[in-house]
This record gives structure tokens, sequence and C-alpha cells, in this order.
């Protein structure tokens, strides 16, 4: 059986928002993990913990879905 979790993976203080925004990955582990697999774990999908509220506020951003070529989190 497969365990599936969102699992925060970085933190940062939005500078459109001036709040704390979350990336969060949705992880799947696998019940009995391969021993030469590198990681333990498939990631399916990747979002932001404030975006849906900056997409109905108008704040580009890609985990916002209005402008995909900016990303706060890689901008550390």
């Amino acid at each position: 059986m497969t365990q599936t979790v969102w699992e925060v993976v970085d933190s940062i203080k939005c500078e459109r928002t001036g709040e704390t925004a979350q990336l969060l990955e949705q992880r799947v582990y696998a019940s009995d993990p391969l021993p030469d697999v590198g990681r333990p774990f498939k990631v399916l999908a990747r979002k932001c913990s404030t975006g849906g509220e900056c997409n109905l506020a108008g704040f580009p951003c890609r985990w916002s879905y209005i402008n995909p070529t900016y990303d706060p989190f890689s901008d550390k």
C-alpha cells in the first residue's frame, strides 16, 4: 500500500503578499521501497500555500498560474 502526503520543501516571505508562503510537494511513498532507487518517493505535484489567494487577488506568479516565468522560490 502506498502513502500520499503533502510535505513542505521550502518557505519564503512572499514580497507580493507580505505573508509566509510554503512550497509543498505531493509525494507518494511506496510501502516496499526498492533498495537501488535514489529517492524513496515520487513527486506527483507541487503547489504554493498561498497560490489560490494570489490567483484571486491577481498577483502574477508561477504558483498562482498567472505568470509561469516568475517563481519566487527560485529567486532566493
